[in-house]
Formats: structure tokens, C-alpha cells, sequence
């Protein structure tokens, strides 16, 4: 058990890269606090933002409730949805002007919740605002005075981890998504079926999403016409999704991924419609502008940190001499 830990941990380690994840630097420190305000300024704009929907949410009764808004069915539906909803707008002013403090925080994690189980329960799921709540849950965790100026240094030190934290919770939900693709190709391989390595796949892929919701798209059909364009674009899709996680441990492949990533989101909305813009939001602040990222762009460090491709490279070591001075 524990060699395998120990594997595990050398397969996620960013080797040499990781030099640059400093816990302590005061500029690194900085940046994830201005960061972390960010995200909840977005929280509270989400939460206003939804007085403009309020009255047409008033009139739905045609709802099955999902587990956390379970207790909907036992009380008169109008006054429970005014009863989330004003949770929802407090928790967005307390995103606002209180998340210094952790019941602050556990309370806007709460909101959140309960505002999301509520919009999941008329019968379809929608993803996109989970990622929003798997962070707001996460950053409960801040240490107290993470948001002074210049705190201790152990208070800086678990105020980064906890950031590192939110980026493996983004990019553990891409991997998840790669690996399920992955798992599928020999089932459906052996069941003699269509499956992702198949030129085919994204093109059937696309057309049935756009029958499905009678929808129309920008590159949806001449994509479908070029099948063979479709299919490198399918093998990269499952590459980026698939080393989301190990990116995440590599600092040099951060603006990198998180820019493959929310291209992946505008290819998806060109394509076949589907919008995870709250996704691209994230990306964009935990990533692109990540405080771990190295600030000169070293491409043979990121040639070595690459998944696969940088085991090829690393064997040349004059290639890789410089990598890191």
C-alpha cells in the first residue's frame, strides 16, 4: 500500500517544475487572495443576477426535489422557493463583505447548494454551475488571517495549499470526464460499436447531440462533412481532458491547459451547443492567471512536463539541460 502511495505521488509530482510551487513567496501569497476575492465578487454578481429569474422560478410547482431541497415537499412550495431564494441573495452579500470568516463561507457554500439543487430538480441536470460549488465548499478551508497583508508564514503557506486544492478539484473533473471516455473504448470495441478513436465518433457525436435538441450550430455540419478534420480534434479533446489532473500538479502547463481547456468549451459551443461558460470563468482566474505559473515562457520546460510526449524528450538530457536555469 505503500509503495503504490508512493507511485502515485512520483506520477503526480511535477519533478524539477515543482520548484516553482513555492508555499511561501509573498508575491504568490498575493495573488491568490486578490484571486479568491474574485471568485466570490463572481459568486455574489451569480447570486444578484438571479432577481432577474425570481418570479418565473415562483410560478414552477412542477418539481422532484433533489436530496439537499428534499424538504420542499413538506412545506408550501411557494414560500420554500422565497425561502431559497432569499438564502441565495444573503449568501451572495456575505460573498461580498464577510469571507474572512469561515461561517461566513460555510454559509455561502450553503446557499449555493441549496440554490443549485433547487434549479437541478425539474428533471434535467445542469452542470455548469458545479464547479462554482466544489470551490466555494473547498475554500471553507482557508486558514484564519488568510486575508491579511502580510500574515505569518504558515498562514501563507495553507492559504496557497488550499488554492492548490481548487485547481486539482477543476482539473479532477476533466480527468474524470477523459477517463470515462477511455474506459468506454475496449467495451465498446468488443460490442463491435462506434467508440472515440474511431474517425467517426465526434461527427455521430455531434449530430446526435443537435437531433436531440433540435438545434442548430455554427460548425456542427461542416464538421460532420469533414469527419477527418473531427477526429485528431477528438484525440486531443481526450489527451487535455484525460492529464487535466497532472497539469494541474506542473506549474508550467497551467496557462497552457487552462487555455486548451476553455477552447475545448468554445469548440463544444460552436459544435454542438453546449455552453459551460461559468468553466471558462474559472479556468481563466485559477489558471490562466495562475500564481504558480512560471512568469517566462520556457517552452523545453513544458516539452519535459508534457504527458507522454515529455517521457520521449526527457531521454535527450542535453535537450533538457537548461530547462530550469
Amino acid at each position: 500500500m505503500n509503495c503504490s502511495a508512493k507511485l502515485l505521488v512520483k506520477f503526480f509530482s511535477g519533478g524539477r517544475s515543482n520548484q516553482s510551487l513555492s508555499f511561501t513567496l509573498t508575491h504568490k501569497f498575493l495573488s491568490v487572495q486578490f484571486i479568491v476575492r474574485c471568485f466570490y465578487a463572481l459568486v455574489a454578481f451569480y447570486s444578484l443576477q438571479s432577481l432577474s429569474f425570481w418570479p418565473d422560478y415562483l410560478n414552477k410547482i412542477d418539481l422532484v426535489p433533489l436530496w439537499p431541497v428534499y424538504w420542499l415537499n413538506y412545506v408550501d412550495i411557494s414560500s420554500g422557493i422565497t425561502l431559497i431564494f432569499w438564502f441565495y441573495i444573503i449568501g451572495g452579500f456575505l460573498a461580498l463583505t464577510a469571507t474572512r470568516w469561515r461561517t461566513a463561507r460555510i454559509l455561502i457554500f450553503l446557499a449555493l447548494l441549496e440554490f443549485m439543487a433547487f434549479d437541478n430538480s425539474f428533471g434535467k441536470i445542469n452542470h455548469g454551475g458545479h464547479l462554482q460549488l466544489l470551490l466555494s465548499f473547498i475554500l471553507i478551508f482557508l486558514p484564519p488571517g488568510w486575508f491579511l497583508e502580510k500574515p505569518e508564514k504558515a498562514i501563507r503557506a495553507a492559504t496557497l495549499i488550499v488554492f492548490s486544492g481548487c485547481q486539482s478539484m477543476i482539473m479532477l473533473t476533466y480527468t474524470m470526464s477523459g477517463f470515462f471516455k477511455i474506459i468506454q473504448i475496449p467495451i465498446q470495441a468488443i460490442r463491435n460499436q462506434v467508440h472515440t478513436l474511431m474517425p467517426e465518433a465526434l461527427p455521430l457525436q455531434i449530430a446526435n447531440r443537435l437531433v436531440q435538441t433540435d438545434a442548430t450550430s455554427y460548425l456542427g455540419t461542416w464538421l460532420i462533412e469533414h469527419y477527418f478534420i473531427a477526429w485528431p480534434l477528438m484525440i486531443g479533446t481526450i489527451y487535455l481532458q484525460f492529464f487535466s489532473l497532472w497539469a494541474s500538479f506542473r506549474p508550467s502547463l497551467h496557462r497552457l491547459w487552462g487555455l486548451g481547456l476553455i477552447c475545448f468549451h468554445i469548440a463544444s459551443q460552436l459544435t454542438m451547443s453546449i455552453s459551460f461558460w461559468s468553466n471558462c470563468l474559472w479556468l481563466t482566474l485559477f489558471f490562466v492567471n495562475s500564481p504558480f505559473a512560471p512568469k517566462r515562457f520556457v517552452w523545453r520546460q513544458i516539452v519535459r512536463d508534457l504527458p507522454l510526449f515529455g517521457f520521449v524528450f526527457m531521454k535527450k538530457g542535453k535537450f533538457f539541460a537548461n530547462a530550469t536555469q
